[in-house]
């Protein structure tokens, strides 16, 4: 239930055009915070009031305007936020900010700081956050102990970019996204590249992406360097309101260090049990490839009880062993050990 803002076109759009379209802004946010227990940190436990146990608290504006002829012009600024402090995460719109054109025709194009393809077809189609416990995915730097040194891009935003994303034709869509590193003397250093296809039905949801960054050197990649590659593929079935699906990654180079491999692969599912209950979880298995081997085992389980349309409780427990020496860790949260256990419990309102 968002409190959208009917705008007129204002004086600036006044002075542009003696048509005036009308234009709507909304206003919308989510919080999320709860307790979580914590069997290891640093040999000891830990008990905290954290917030985004289940979803980033945020907030944001989000608004368009119907130009006409089916071209509509959008933006969008997002903000995280830690609710149990109060203060703003990274930059203040560090999540979102980007402005672009939509057509029912050709599709959207958007610049700004934008979610990659990568994240649009394997998040976006085909929901890969439900996995009980998205704070602990093995997809990035919630690992502590053993992923912090990779990024399969999952989730991560990325500055300086342009991003389209065609109609779709039967279901099936283009994704595509270019940054640019901006450093001076070279085209290329720091650039990201990332293309997939995706496709919808009312079961059936799929995407294949790849994902690439460029070494951030004007001269190309220095010795110990190369260039990140990532390939990924994801799908979901739903069934009766339910939803199963798997995801895998492989990366080569994660961060630009060479040799620094590893391969994800997730299986998750949520299945509602009534209009109130929601259960969900997921097996994550990450095969570490870099000198390293920290290979890393993860079971993750939740549950919801929907009170409304906007508000929950949840309940979630993560499991996590990481082999070879490693070191088990989520959300930045490192054991002394090989294992850790985290569970935590909240509510989730949304506006």
């Amino acid at each position: 239930m968002k409190k959208t803002i009917a705008l007129a076109a204002g004086l600036a759009g006044m002075a542009l055009s003696p048509a005036f379209a009308q234009s709507s802004v909304t206003l919308y946010g989510l919080m999320d915070a709860g307790l979580v227990h914590i069997d290891n940190v640093g040999g000891a436990s830990s008990n905290q009031v954290r917030s985004g146990s289940a979803l980033t608290s945020r907030f944001g504006l989000r608004g368009s305007e119907d130009l006409g002829g089916g071209l509509s012009a959008i933006f969008n600024l997002e903000s995280g936020i830690w609710a149990d402090t109060g203060a703003i995460q990274g930059d203040f719109f560090q999540r979102q900010s980007w402005i672009g054109l939509r057509s029912a025709s050709f599709g959207e194009v958007t610049a700004g700081r934008l979610l990659p393809s990568i994240s649009d077809v394997l998040i976006g189609s085909t929901q890969a956050p439900y996995l009980g416990n998205p704070t602990a995915t093995i997809d990035g730097a919630a690992t502590a102990g053993a992923s912090a040194r990779f990024n399969n891009m999952l989730g991560t935003r990325v500055s300086n970019a342009i991003k389209y994303a065609s109609p779709s034709f039967s279901g099936f869509k283009v994704h595509a996204l270019t940054a640019f590193g901006e450093v001076a003397g070279s085209n290329s250093a720091g650039r990201v590249l990332s293309l997939g296809g995706s496709y919808v039905s009312d079961s059936i949801e799929a995407g294949l992406v790849y994902h690439e960054t460029q070494c951030k050197d004007a001269g190309g990649c220095a010795p110990g360097k190369a260039k990140d590659k990532i390939l990924g593929l994801g799908g979901s079935y739903k069934l009766n309101g339910a939803r199963y699906g798997a995801v895998y990654t492989r990366q080569e180079n994660a961060l630009n260090v060479q040799g620094n491999d590893a391969d994800v692969f997730t299986m998750y599912a949520r299945v509602p049990l009534s209009p109130q209950w929601i259960v969900m979880g997921g097996l994550q298995f990450q095969n570490d490839k870099s000198v390293q081997n920290y290979d890393v085992r993860q079971v993750n389980l939740g549950a919801n009880y929907v009170l409304s349309k906007r508000t929950w409780l949840y309940a979630l427990y993560s499991h996590q062993t990481v082999k070879n020496g490693g070191k088990a860790g989520m959300y930045s949260a490192t054991s002394d050990s090989d294992k850790q256990n985290q569970f935590s419990t909240g509510v989730v309102h949304t506006f």
